[in-house]
């Protein structure tokens, strides 16, 4: 086989891998979504809200909170308030505390300056119907406006036993 022929059978198989993957990623997510704050400032007036469109009842989810923080977030830890409605009308409230830094005060997400971190929240919940529910996100904390939060997100995934 030429070069050229091995070069192009290469391509073609790194290219299937890589829509494979994609493919099999793209179809666990069904919802994700962030809500950015002016300054990386979040005020209590400002919550964050989310429309989920559920298409498929008949299968558990898993949602987590996406949070960004910079270096100028001065906890190490914090509370939200999440206020769920389904289609039926029906609300609940969950107030949640997240450890965002370990005891000497290393911060759990990724990133330099701005670390993004990925909070399990609810695992293999089951929707009752189908339709749109709408998740709206507070801080709890007793600053406001709470500095050091550039972002909040939510993430609604298909929970797949692969």
């Amino acid at each position: 086989m030429s070069s050229f022929k091995w070069l192009r059978h290469q391509a073609v198989y790194m290219f299937a891998i890589f829509c494979f993957m994609t493919a099999s990623c793209s179809h666990k997510e069904i919802f994700f979504h962030y809500h950015s704050f002016t300054n990386a400032e979040w005020n209590r007036d400002n919550p964050a809200v989310f429309n989920v469109k559920i298409d498929d009842n008949s299968q558990p989810y898993d949602l987590s909170i996406e949070l960004r923080n910079n270096e100028n977030y001065p906890f190490s830890n914090i509370w939200l308030i999440i206020d769920y409605q389904s289609t039926g009308h029906t609300n609940l409230s969950d107030t949640v505390g997240f450890d965002l830094a370990d005891a000497n005060g290393k911060w759990y997400g990724k990133g330099l300056s701005l670390y993004n971190l990925s909070i399990p929240y609810k695992s293999s919940i089951l929707f009752p119907d189908t339709g749109t529910y709408v998740y709206t996100i507070q801080q709890g904390m007793q600053v406001n406006p709470l500095k050091g939060i550039s972002d909040i997100g939510l993430k609604v995934s298909k929970n797949i036993v692969e």
